[in-house]
């Protein structure tokens, strides 16, 4: 430690040689962070606390959060103690990634399915919290990036910036050459090759810096200090470095996918921090018209709990009961939520739940065991009791959420979801048939507001009638999808862009039409379907049409004369129709409509101080408002023009983005 201090003290006294030097080249950086800030999502793998924790974290757009973190392999190679997380709604869940007490049975060789989210699994340890205190939105981490890369320039590249973290050349990040620089949130590595994009940000090492400094003593050269993290998610010293895969738009579809599915699943989480005891004397009840489970229970909260989780003073519970009647299975229910009072670290109470459907069963036993009794009574003349097995195993969880509080957080995964899809729509050119309520059709571009079309949820109900509640129309789209399908009339075709969701009657999902495959079998409004015979992908720029859907979301369209199920748009259409976004008036939203027609001119170009991604965008004053409140507009290396706002002279900008703004070049 003294030879470094030596060292640091002659850095600060040598003279100042960099204009001498040449200057860092950032274009391949600033390009790559440019693809970052709008990317749908980010996912992240990392290694903190020594090495010995990993976490593979995905983060969308708007900071909700999934992954799985780990802290070392058995000697089958399994993780045995891998954690999966979820972060959404300011709330984090975690659960087992392999339960360790499955409810049910597992097949021999095969690994158990998670186990239900909860709250309260890390009480007491940080490492979560700071694995996710890491894992910034792409377009926060983007505009960390952008001012560190500001910092640099005119700056000259230094000697590790032309090795890895290992001295060997050349630079490479799992495989892929690589570019990288030195900044204050850490080294940056992108990719070498065009369209270049962000792969890496890594610590530094002491070690490499003390060796960097003993070859510049022993070459004569300039001595300068070992770079240190200054800023962005590695400043904090948790994590080694980070593995970066921005999620491209062919993969968002995937990744809202897994967030909506976690998200719904919510409804049944836990809190690991309040334990159950149950009382030995619940009581079971069966009768012809089904069965009955009470249980009386007492619990723990522990403090962590009670401090930050508990309410009110109180807990949500909900009991589930497993019946069996004379050794049959009987089937299943669940108890209604109930909240208890907590009265200093205790609560107790009373659940119960009814299953009708063990009725049946409890009728059919007790009425062969009634006749068996009889037999025997009659033929020892004797009174004769016959008695059968009821059993109840209950088991009672302290909820993590009311209903209505997860419902509300499924709902802002779909949003995100929804809000993604929006920023690249999806639908029909012109003249394509849309089958109406009376089984007539009528060319997707004449349908109107109100008008009623047949739908369908092809999982639930049969074809039923909804009302048009809006319409789209889109100039320019270019990649089309056209299916040829075997119908009663003979082969028929029909056109779509190629991210248009088809109803797939086999698999029983909605597909894309460019990922449609010849075989795959499209769905009917009687319940028939349809066989893909060829799918030819096609770049035609032409206007096309798609509509909203009350209800069930879903309309069909004709190919030949043979109607096939297809998926609406969610998107909103123009002005807001509903809340504004956090923050934004009135008068921005207008504003924004008027930007984009050209009605407002641009008065000045912002420079970028606050946040250097933005410099260079065009500004545009809000009439009617403060100086405080302005529009930006700023256009990408691809010709793609994004739009932010701010309310507070760019102490933040915001992004204009879907669903409430699907044009402002978002997620392009």
């Amino acid at each position: 430690m003294v030879l470094v201090a030596g060292l640091l003290s002659l850095t600060s006294s040598s003279s100042d040689s960099d204009e001498a030097k040449a200057a860092r080249n950032l274009e391949p950086f600033r390009e790559a962070v440019d693809d970052l800030a709008v990317a749908p999502g980010l996912r992240y793998k990392d290694t903190s606390f020594l090495g010995i924790t990993e976490n593979e974290i995905t983060v969308t757009a708007s900071g909700s959060q999934f992954g799985t973190t780990s802290s070392g392999r058995n000697s089958t190679g399994k993780d045995d103690n891998a954690e999966d997380v979820l972060r959404i709604g300011g709330k984090t869940f975690m659960r087992w990634h392999v339960d360790p007490s499955p409810r049910e049975d597992v097949a021999a060789g095969e690994d158990a399915p998670p186990s239900e989210w909860m709250v309260g699994l890390d009480d007491g340890s940080d490492l979560t919290d700071e694995a996710l205190a890491r894992t910034i939105a792409p377009s926060e981490l983007a505009n960390v990036l952008a001012k560190a890369l500001a910092s640099l320039e005119k700056s000259p590249q230094v000697a590790s910036e032309s090795k890895t973290t290992a001295g060997q050349q050349p630079l490479s990040v799992n495989g892929t050459p690589a570019l990288g620089i030195d900044t204050s949130a850490g080294r940056l590595l992108v990719t070498k090759k065009k369209p270049h994009r962000v792969l890496r940000l890594e610590a530094y090492d002491l070690r490499e810096g003390l060796s960097d400094m003993k070859d510049q003593l022993e070459n004569g050269e300039e001595l300068t200090a070992p770079p240190k993290v200054t800023t962005g998610p590695l400043e904090s010293g948790d994590g080694e470095g980070m593995d970066l895969t921005p999620i491209l738009a062919d993969a968002a579809d995937k990744m809202f996918d897994t967030l909506v599915k976690y998200a719904a699943q919510l409804k049944d989480a836990t809190d690991h921090g309040i334990n159950f005891t149950m009382d030995s004397a619940g009581e079971m009840d069966c009768s012809s018209s089904g069965c009955t489970a009470t249980q009386n229970f007492t619990g723990e909260v522990s403090s962590i709990a009670r401090k930050e989780r508990v309410t009110k003073g109180e807990v949500t519970a909900v009991m589930s009961a497993t019946f069996s009647i004379d050794g049959k299975p009987a089937g299943q229910c669940t108890s209604p939520q109930r909240t208890f009072p907590v009265r200093g670290n205790s609560v107790s109470g009373t659940l119960q739940c009814s299953n009708p459907g063990a009725g049946p069963l409890y009728a059919s036993v007790s009425a062969r065991n009634k006749a068996q009794a009889n037999a025997r009574a009659q033929a020892c003349s004797c009174k004769v009791t016959l008695s059968y097995p009821l059993r109840a195993n209950t088991l009672i969880d302290a909820s993590a959420l009311a209903k209505v509080e997860a419902e509300k957080l499924a709902n802002q995964a779909k949003s995100e979801r929804d809000a993604a899809a929006c920023a690249n729509p999806h639908s029909f050119p012109s003249g394509t048939q849309v089958l109406l309520a009376d089984g007539t059709t009528r060319a997707i571009e004449d349908i109107r507001i109100g008008d009623r079309v047949a739908a369908s949820d092809p999982q639930v109900r049969p074809t039923a009638t909804r009302p048009v509640t809006n319409t789209f129309t889109t100039e320019g789209d270019k990649d089309f999808t056209r299916l040829t399908l075997t119908t009663d009339q003979g082969p028929a075709t029909v056109t779509a862009t190629d991210n248009h969701p088809f109803w797939l009657a086999d698999d029983q999902r909605w597909k894309n039409a460019g990922d449609l495959r010849v075989g795959d079998e499209l769905h009917t409004p009687d319940g028939a379907s349809v066989a893909v015979t060829e799918v030819r992908n096609q770049q035609d720029p032409q206007r096309t049409h798609d509509l909203t859907v009350d209800d069930l979301h879903t309309y069909y369209v004709l190919a030949g004369a043979t109607p096939v199920l297809v998926h609406n748009s969610n998107c909103l259409n123009g002005k807001l129709s509903g809340p504004l976004p956090m923050g934004m008036n009135n008068k921005i939203a207008s504003a924004y409509d008027d930007v984009k027609a050209g009605r407002i001119p641009s008065h000045d170009t912002y420079g970028g101080r606050e946040h250097p991604w933005w410099a260079g965008s065009k500004e545009y004053r809000v009439p009617g408002r403060p100086e405080t409140d302005r529009i930006l507009e700023k256009e990408l290396p691809n010709g793609v023009k994004v739009y932010g706002w701010t309310s507070t002279h760019y102490t933040k900008i915001q992004r204009f983005s879907a669903p409430h703004f699907p044009d402002s070049g978002w997620n392009y």
